[in-house]
């Protein structure tokens, strides 16, 4: 609402989901059309934390505005906002468009990664299907999916697949949590390929790691295998009295 040549600005700082939000501090400034003004973000944080800035304007969904990762430069469409190393939110040159509601938080990843089937066994050169579900308020797009195996006397795991991201955006969150099932594929020829296949998902600047699925070789296999060349052996030994000795 303008009057008298001013813009009002409503913001109020949180801690928690946005869907439970409390607004127990909100403040109302009133900003001339045209100034710049700064918002402080009163959230309690440290160097660890991954921030948000959002924005809420009437009859609109909530807004990503600005997102600091850890050790990363601030993401931000609106070339209007500038991001201060005490996460304080600055807007410049203010009109119409920028008036709303202007929320800080920290960002709380609540990702689960969830990966069936624990165990599996097969034959040498049958495949695996290995399925990770992510739960995440991380939207999809923003997510990078990675497998890894790690086998006894393997010094470092071993990178597998990578699932690809379409989005350029690194951490969008949405106000409901997403899941998403990825599947993964492999051969397992031999013992080689034998081993724990972890699910990783990188989201917001951290790794969350799947339980793991443990991949091995089929102990009736081996049984068989074993039993074939036993009766291999006793055909073989049956032909030599059979033609040498009788």
């Amino acid at each position: 609402q303008l009057t008298s040549n001013k813009q009002k600005l409503t913001f109020c700082s949180f801690v928690g989901p946005v869907e439970a939000v409390e607004l127990n501090e909100r403040m109302f400034i009133s900003v001339k059309t045209g100034e710049n003004h700064t918002l402080s973000c009163n959230v309690e944080r440290s160097e660890t934390n991954n921030m948000v800035w959002f924005k809420q304007q009437l009859g609109q969904e909530l807004k990503e505005v600005v997102t600091k990762l850890v050790d990363k430069k601030a993401i931000s469409n609106n070339l209007k906002l500038d991001l201060n190393k005490d996460f304080s939110l600055t807007i410049k040159n203010i009109s119409e468009d920028d008036e709303g509601m202007y929320f800080c938080n920290k960002i709380h990843l609540n990702t689960s990664v969830l990966q069936t089937p624990v165990q599996g066994s097969v034959s040498p050169g049958e495949s695996v299907t290995l399925q990770c579900t992510v739960h995440s308020e991380i939207r999809a797009a923003g997510l990078r999916v990675l497998w890894f195996r790690a086998a006894a006397g393997q010094s470092l795991p071993e990178i597998i697949y990578t699932h690809q991201n379409s989005s350029s955006r690194q951490c969008e969150i949405s106000s409901s949590t997403n899941s998403s099932l990825y599947e993964f594929s492999k051969k397992i020829l031999d013992h080689h390929h034998t081993g724990t296949y972890y699910c990783a998902v990188a989201a917001c600047g951290k790794i969350i790691i799947g339980n793991g699925t443990i991949v091995e070789l089929s102990k009736f296999c081996s049984v068989q295998l074993v039993s074939c060349v036993c009766i291999y052996i006793y055909i073989y030994i049956y032909i030599y009295i059979y033609i040498y000795i009788c």
